[in-house]
């Protein structure tokens, strides 16, 4: 059933989205977009906005190309993440072994709307317009997760049922949104997407996650 339908009963409109949610996610090859990143903290004078790019090819390629204000990109490529400093001439390269999932699962790559109920309440906002995104509020349910996530917010357009917007309060209240633009879906991505070729004056250190640092 369509999760926007105003017939639908009150208590069918959540699992109906994930269900559609869950049927894109089983069609997506490959995900690319363009992206907004805005953070507020204490600790910032003003709030701080970053712009990139995003890409994901299943199973388990992931690329974040941060533009500005700082040259970035964050690359994961089975269970090994890259991230790039340009500006420092610095990178930094974490085996995440069996935690890869997890990695996946945390920068929203893979995993589904199930897997964030096992662990917050969701409440759904239905969009009071056509064009609008639904929008999940969801709470989490474990005092261990509150310590580190107080809310999250998560918009999902409801043509494509692909998420959109993301935003998340952590337990001291600072946040972080991103929002997505000219998402594209099943796009044919060049062959070098996930390729990085670091230059060789740039200093790569190795980390091995639970463990020390080892330069190289």
């Amino acid at each position: 059933p369509d999760p926007g339908d105003p017939k639908l009963p009150a208590a069918e409109r959540l699992p109906a989205l994930f269900e559609r949610v869950k049927e894109q996610q089983e069609r997506m090859r490959a995900l690319e977009a363009r992206f907004v990143q805005k953070r507020e903290s204490s600790l910032l004078a003003a709030p701080e906005e970053a712009r990139g790019s995003f890409s994901f090819q299943t199973p388990d390629r992931v690329r974040w190309e941060y533009d500005s204000p700082k040259a970035m990109t964050v690359l994961i490529l089975g269970d090994q993440m890259t991230t790039w400093y340009r500006d420092l001439a610095r990178a930094d390269r974490v085996n995440v072994g069996k935690y890869s999932g997890q990695v996946l699962r945390y920068l929203g790559a893979s995993g589904s709307l199930q897997a964030l109920a096992e662990y917050f309440d969701a409440t759904l906002v239905q969009p009071k317009n056509a064009g609008e995104p639904f929008r999940l509020e969801l709470v989490p349910r474990f005092a261990r997760i509150a310590k580190r996530i107080k809310s999250m917010t998560l918009w999902i357009d409801r043509a494509s049922y692909l998420p959109v917007r993301l935003r998340y309060v952590e337990a001291d209240g600072d946040s972080t949104e991103y929002d997505f633009l000219d998402l594209r879906f099943n796009p044919t991505l060049p062959a070098d997407r996930f390729a990085l070729e670091l230059p060789p004056s740039v200093k790569v250190r190795t980390i091995e996650l639970g463990q020390g640092q080892s330069p190289k």
